[in-house]
């Protein structure tokens, strides 16, 4: 994996793909074929043998912001269920190109054919940089930014996989009230970009035919099935009603956590597994500090 450097001597976050995705075979030198390279292997799930359906898209792109439920999306996707009904595999990045600011993220060359890649932390224009095999699907899934501060509050202060800067912060969280770490996520957020990627993907439909634009509160609320077989028949993804009906019981909050929606541990991975828990956290300073920070990002998406 190469990554270029920028000017100020920082990773450009630009992922050259080309010299290990693809090899020559002998006695056929015009012809390339796509493979995995070492590095990515671990994070490739490929499709089982059972094959039910081939969906018609060579890649499926989801597409969204850190704390947007992205690794429970994930999950699903990578499920054995959707690859077969859509003869694909899955591909997630590592973890570290996860951490790397949406509105930065470049990739240079294209990634393999017919995966899903889940989760892609993206800006809508740095997706459309990358270069694609048509033909593609994509979709972004939205959260309300009032939760996805939330959100990042608690699992950067208790429950998030520790590295360097995760343990910094959690310090410096760990000594402040809630409404100052709220603040302090609330300014974090804005200078990674996530508020501006979030944004940016607002009117990607119409520059691009092959973007859906879904949010977290359907994909988990009470019209999760309809919403979710709006999403795979976007990915021509055929898994039929009762067996999507089973891959959501089988990864509701209740089966993952062992708790029932809205019982709190904020040691744990899934917290809390509602909707507009921004309303009990902000007081008037934090809502009045998020307005100046996300305000638009917040009316153009059409969250009260």
């Amino acid at each position: 994996m190469n990554v270029n450097p920028l000017p100020d001597g920082r990773g450009s976050w630009q992922v050259n793909f080309f010299p290990c995705l693809f090899e020559q075979p002998q006695g056929d030198p015009m012809r390339l074929i796509p493979r995995i390279p070492n590095w990515l292997r671990p994070w490739r799930n490929p499709a089982g043998a059972g094959v039910r359906h081939r969906s018609r898209f060579q890649n499926i792109y989801h597409c969204t912001v850190q704390k947007s439920a992205s690794q429970w999306v994930r999950r699903i996707l990578s499920d054995r269920r959707i690859l077969s009904f859509g003869a694909l595999s899955h591909l997630a990045l590592p973890d570290e190109v996860g951490r790397r600011k949406p509105i930065e993220q470049t990739f240079a060359e294209p990634f393999p054919e017919r995966t899903i890649l889940s989760p892609l932390y993206v800006s809508y224009e740095r997706f459309a940089e990358i270069p694609k095999a048509p033909p593609y699907r994509a979709f972004f899934v939205m959260r309300d930014p009032r939760d996805v501060a939330v959100s990042w509050y608690f699992s950067a202060k208790f429950s998030h996989a520790t590295h360097p800067e995760i343990e910094r912060i959690r310090v410096q969280l760990q000594s402040w009230s809630e409404s100052d770490g709220l603040l302090f996520a609330i300014d974090f957020l804005q200078a990674f970009g996530l508020f501006a990627a979030q944004l940016s993907w607002i009117d990607a439909p119409a520059r691009d035919p092959n973007v859906l634009l879904t949010r977290y509160e359907d994909l988990t609320g009470p019209r999760q099935v309809p919403c979710f077989q709006q999403l795979l028949n976007h990915c021509d993804i055929r898994l039929p009603a009762a067996e999507l009906v089973e891959l959501l019981h089988e990864n509701s909050f209740e089966q993952l956590s062992g708790r029932r929606r809205g019982e709190e541990d904020v040691n744990a991975h899934y917290r809390k597994g509602v909707a507009g828990d921004w309303r009990a956290h902000f007081d008037d300073r934090v809502h009045a500090r998020f307005l100046e920070a996300a305000g638009q990002t917040l009316s153009l998406w059409g969250y009260s």
